[in-house]
């Protein structure tokens, strides 16, 4: 009977520390939450909520705006990782972008965000890598070429010395190996429609051996070459109305005279519209001189001016969209929501069609709504 009793001491003993334990692991969940957000350790923070909801425990009153209140900060955090990434890639420091995701992802391991932005940044440093590798071997083909056409030399002045012939041969090995190299990437190039890689190589694959696959990829890169010559002819090609034939002048001239008069107040008015076009332009004016480019097409005005300003101002819109949406990144990154989301709106008002650039701002607005409503929502509980 004393051992029945002991043993049911026990047990309730057990029950009440345990229950003791559970009210001090939860007791301070808020205080612990915040340290661990304040730490940026998010994934903590998850884990214990994910917790406190299947124990269905009291310890937070509010545990959705809890839940709300760090899916904020992790959208935050992600957003400032993923800006400050990109910008130690663009200036080569390649360590501290991976080092950022590194230790983002150690405190965030579920994030689709950060995984897919290292991936990318992986793909990026893999092309990095690679082109630093043409350009060694391009520039390794060039001095071994002419040191080629130096050991040819020597030879020649004493074609019965031994050694010269012989560190002839092992140079001229060593360039048809190097050549194969080359072609190679030339044959990726070509694959890959990359022409200005492939004129880069192939040629000096070619001049460092005679290698029948590397003249044959020469081959086929010149007649890629002709391929675009001649699209690009078909696509430049314009007839003037002055080329037309002469027997169809008097025709024409006709026609103008019967005319209504109208034509010529279209002239004026295509005339006014073209030197407010040209203002614009200068002044760099890109929202005015692309609506007036507009109705400048609508009334069919082609002449070689107004081509030759819309390919500058294409020009120079794609080059102010990518400034601005640089100077948004930045902004972003120093969690200046609201200047990121202005700059972003006004190179989407140029660029409307760019898919990135409607995926920021949504995510800028997003966050700053977040925000608002976390901030109302501390004010309605204060």
């Amino acid at each position: 009977m004393r051992q029945l009793v002991w043993m049911l001491g026990i047990i309730v003993l057990g029950h009440i520390s345990g229950c003791a334990s559970l009210h001090t692991s939860t007791g301070d969940a808020d205080d612990r939450i915040d340290r661990w957000l304040n730490q940026q350790e998010y994934g903590k923070a998850l884990a214990l909520v994910a917790d406190l909801k299947e124990s269905h425990s009291p310890a937070i009153s509010t545990l959705q705006e809890t839940q709300e209140k760090i899916n904020i900060q992790i959208a935050s955090y992600e957003q400032h990782v993923i800006a400050n990434a990109e910008s130690a890639a663009a200036i080569g420091d390649w360590g501290a972008a991976f080092a950022l995701y590194h230790d983002a992802l150690s405190r965030l391991p579920e994030s689709t965000l950060l995984q897919q932005g290292e991936q990318q940044l992986i793909q990026r440093h893999a092309e990095y890598v690679e082109t630093l590798e043409i350009d060694r071997l391009i520039a390794k083909g060039e001095w071994t070429l002419k040191d080629l056409e130096i050991s040819k030399m020597t030879a020649a002045k004493d074609p019965h010395g031994w050694f010269g012939t012989y560190s002839l041969n092992r140079k001229i090995g060593g360039a048809n190996t190097l050549a194969l190299d080359l072609a190679e990437h030339g044959r990726r190039a070509l694959d890959h429609k990359d022409l200005t890689l492939a004129k880069r190589v192939l040629p000096l694959a070619s001049n460092l051996s005679n290698a029948t696959e590397i003249e044959a990829l020469n081959a086929r890169l010149q007649e890629m070459l002709k391929d675009e010559e001649l699209r690009n002819r078909n696509e430049q090609k314009r007839i003037p109305e002055a080329e037309v034939a002469p027997q169809q002048i008097p025709v024409e001239r006709q026609e103008k005279k019967q005319r209504p008069a109208t034509n010529g107040q279209e002239q004026k008015k295509a005339a006014l519209l073209m030197a407010d076009f040209k203002k614009a332009c200068h002044e760099k004016n890109y929202v005015e001189a692309q609506r007036l480019m507009s109705q400048l097409e609508k009334q069919g005005v082609d002449d070689q001016e107004f081509v030759h300003l819309s390919e500058e101002l294409a020009s120079d819109v794609a080059r102010h969209v990518t400034h601005l949406t640089k100077i948004g990144v930045i902004h972003y990154s120093r969690q200046q929501y609201d200047e990121a989301l202005s700059v972003w709106k006004r190179a989407h008002t140029l660029d409307p069609t760019n898919e990135q650039l409607t995926a920021r701002i949504k995510r800028a607005t997003r966050v700053i709504e977040n925000l608002k409503n976390l901030r109302t929502k501390s004010g309605a509980t204060q």
